[in-house]
């Protein structure tokens, strides 16, 4: 099985640059815990106003915060994909004038997360301030034998903010046509986003 790392991508996209008012902490969107009964029921979001020119919008719509915005067309791509770990906060999206240019969309929260980095045939840097997770991944390895079977988009445990979808998972996003992202192979990806 392939792997791929997953990453949200836009040319003049509207970017988000803050969760809904009432969130919880920006940080918890990044462990893989359940942040449903604590997220803002009718939460919206909006163009950042440091990009004026920027209305694009994605199926994945970029933002300044490394949270993944998905539009209902790529939220019933996953649901129908069986990925059994994702857990939808939703929110409405308005551009730089406050209307709605996204009724339909939700920040996809992945939980848990797979052993998948092999840390012996990785080259990585730790994090400074999170001293149990990477902070720089030079030359990534996997460790197949580590990932459950049944994983098809997922965090890695050593580097959370990290996520890796199975083959099966990319190719049903180009077959539905969704956009807004771009992928890597995972083995031996630099962690640059050309």
């Amino acid at each position: 099985m392939k792997y791929f790392v997953f990453k949200i991508r836009g040319t003049e996209a509207g970017f988000i640059d803050s969760y809904p008012r009432n969130s919880p902490t920006e940080w918890k969107f990044a462990e893989g815990i359940s942040l449903a009964k604590d997220f803002p029921i009718g939460g919206e979001v909006s163009f950042s106003d440091n990009y004026p020119d920027h209305r694009n919008l994605y199926d994945f719509q970029p933002n300044l915060m490394n949270g993944h915005l998905v539009s209902g067309k790529a939220r019933s791509v996953i649901d129908s994909l069986g990925i059994t770990n994702a857990e939808w906060l939703p929110v409405v999206v308005k551009d730089h004038k406050g209307n709605v240019v996204g009724p339909d969309y939700a920040f996809l929260n992945l939980l848990g997360a797979e052993d998948a980095i092999d840390m012996e045939r990785s080259v990585y840097k730790m994090d400074h301030l999170e001293k149990d997770q990477i902070g720089r991944i030079k030359k990534l390895a996997l460790k197949y034998e580590a990932i459950d079977s049944q994983a098809k988009m997922f965090r890695c445990t050593m580097e959370r903010r990290l996520i890796l979808i199975r083959e099966d998972v990319h190719a049903a996003f180009l077959q539905a046509g969704l956009t807004g992202f771009k992928v890597y192979s995972a083995e031996g990806w630099n962690g640059l986003m050309l």
